[in-house]
Order: structure tokens, then sequence, then C-alpha cells
């Protein structure tokens, strides 16, 4: 009997072992491990096409499924996000027509069809009548003055009435408040946040402020 018991214990530990590290997830998981190898080369000491975050754990709606408390990397060189496999070993790379969104690092990321009919990722920023998203992305730098070492970058862009618009200066997001755009101006430099040096955040404010008011 001691024997038996020892035997079934041994023959489920594997199970109990690789239970443990599932996402955190009660839909299939075999939908979440079925991407493609990720094989793409770089050298790290040029920096890497990675979105840059201090934690790689988040979440990601895949299959119209949400997986929780995984390892997530997101490619914003060539707008692909990554896991790993079951054994927690190689890079899966999802298929984007499957993955509507992610959480990584607390950055939220859904999908939009801005480019492509296909839809890119972007991050968004608020949410509301208006969207503020933001487009990451990272190119090789090739001037041959310097190193090649890949250089991030960002679009900001609102959503208003369906219409899209970059966002370059504070000029652009205060002039959809119309005649209180000077208001709204007001409240970014009591809050003391320069929109050169912050846009992102500054856009935000601007954008909370206009909306809290109905403008």
């Amino acid at each position: 009997m001691h024997r038996l018991l020892s035997l079934l214990i041994i023959n489920l530990l594997p199970f109990f072992l690789f239970a443990w590290g599932l996402p955190d997830s009660s839909k299939p998981i075999s939908l979440l491990y079925n991407g493609a190898e990720y094989v793409k080369q770089f050298n790290i000491a040029n920096g890497d096409p990675f979105f840059p975050v201090k934690k790689n754990i988040g979440s990601v709606k895949y299959h119209q499924n949400w997986y929780n408390q995984i390892e997530v990397h997101y490619d914003c060189e060539d707008d692909y996000v990554l896991i790993r496999d079951m054994q927690g070993l190689l890079k899966l790379r999802l298929i984007n027509e499957m993955l509507d969104e992610f959480i990584i690092d607390e950055h939220h990321f859904v999908k939009r069809s801005i480019v492509s009919s296909k839809g890119e990722f972007y991050e968004m920023i608020f949410s509301g009548k208006r969207e503020l998203l933001v487009k990451w992305f990272k190119k090789m730098n090739t001037d041959v003055k310097t190193i090649d070492t890949y250089i991030l970058k960002k679009d900001i862009l609102l959503i208003d009435g369906g219409k899209i618009h970059n966002i370059l200066n504070v000029n652009d997001i205060c002039s959809f408040a119309g005649i209180h755009s000077r208001e709204v101006k007001k409240a970014l430099k009591e809050a003391k946040v320069s929109f050169k040096k912050e846009p992102i955040k500054a856009a935000k404010i601007i954008l909370t402020e206009m909306e809290s008011k109905g403008w």
C-alpha cells in the first residue's frame, strides 16, 4: 500500500509542477501555445527591438481568452508579441490576427486598424469620448557617424469621431477644446507638466480635463 502510494505521488508530481507554472486562466491552454518560434537575430550589444519595461510580466487576450501572469515581450520593430513555450524555453510569436490586446508591466496595448486592415498594436493612454493612443516603434539607427543601435520612437494619436489626428504639440490637442483651450492649458500649467518634456502625460492631462468638463 505504501509502495503504491509512493508510486502514485511520483507519477503525479510532474503534473503538479507543470500546472503550477501555467497561466492564470480557466480557458483551453492549448490555444495559447500555438504560435510560431521567434527566430529573429540581433546583436544585444546594439540594443534590442523590444518595448522597454521593468518587468516582462503581463497578460494577453488571445483567441478571445485572457491569460494572466505570464512572461510577455513586445517586439515593437515588427509589431510581434512573444511568450515562452510550455517548457519555458523558446519564445513563441503569437498570431496577430488572434491577439486582441495585451498588458505588459502595466502598459495596456490594444489593436487598431489604422495603418493596415489587419491592425497594429497601440498603447492605450486614455479612453472616453475620444481615444489617446501611442504607437511605439524601434528602428536601427544606421547613421555612419555613430554605432548602429536601436532607437525607441513614438507617435501620439488622438481618435475623435472616427478621425485620426497626429498630436505633435500642445496646440494640436488643445484645439479640440475649442473656446476652452486656455482653460485646459491652465490645467496643464497647474500640474507643472511640460508637453515638450512629457508629451504623453501632458496629452492625457489635457484630454482628462476636457472630457471631465464635457468639452
